[in-house]
């Protein structure tokens, strides 16, 4: 089948694919931002059918205002042959971030990138949600995939609400929760990793500001 061999095809060219590249920081989004001088990542917990253990990775860019987060085994696909299981996939991140004191950050707005195969009168929607320990509320930002489309797939989302971390010390934890999933489920569909980065990246805006 067309479908089965090109997610075998998508598997083997993932698997040769160099290593991605440095992250790239958007023009001007630091200009004129205070950002702490220091922000990094000290403790990262993975749980979820999208992200078995080791197939997810977590970078700041030099502005810190960029999180990179990286899945090379995230697969959804649909159709004769799938299983329940195969339909949706997720991952919940639960990321302790250290940085100078005096700060807090909010998720700006999120950008989703990799592969789909979607057909006509089929549909994609990936959603992800970030909230931090201790505070109410949560930010949550969603995209679709609406068929007919076959080739790769970057897509942003701006947030339905802005949380921010809480202030008093000099870490936070943020939790995040990305799912995917494809209807029909009887449709032979796909979304997966990209086929030259071998990965499905999400890239989260970071917003800093001093706390009062």
């Amino acid at each position: 089948m067309k479908f089965f061999a090109t997610l075998a095809s998508l598997i083997t060219l993932a698997a040769a694919a160099p290593a991605p590249s440095a992250l790239a920081s958007p023009q001007g989004l630091n200009a004129g931002v205070v950002t702490p001088s220091k922000v990094r990542v000290v403790g990262l917990s993975l749980l979820g059918s999208g992200c078995p253990a080791g197939s997810a990775d977590v970078q700041i860019d030099a502005t810190k205002t960029l999180l990179e987060v990286t899945f090379s085994e995230y697969i959804i696909q649909t159709g004769p042959g799938t299983k329940a299981s195969e339909w949706r996939k997720n991952c919940k991140l639960t990321l302790n971030l250290e940085f100078d004191e005096g700060f807090q950050f909010a998720t700006l707005a999120t950008s989703f990138a990799g592969f789909a195969q979607i057909p006509k009168g089929a549909r994609g929607l990936c959603t992800n949600t970030f909230d931090f320990t201790g505070v109410a509320g949560s930010s949550s930002y969603s995209i679709s995939l609406v068929g007919q489309r076959e080739g790769p797939f970057a897509l942003s989302a701006d947030p339905d609400i802005t949380s921010w971390s809480p202030c008093g010390g000099t870490t936070s934890i943020m939790n995040m929760n990305t799912q995917c999933n494809i209807s029909p489920t009887q449709s032979q569909a796909l979304i997966a990793v990209d086929r030259i980065s071998g990965k499905l990246t999400l890239n989260v805006s970071l917003e800093w500001r001093k706390c009062k």
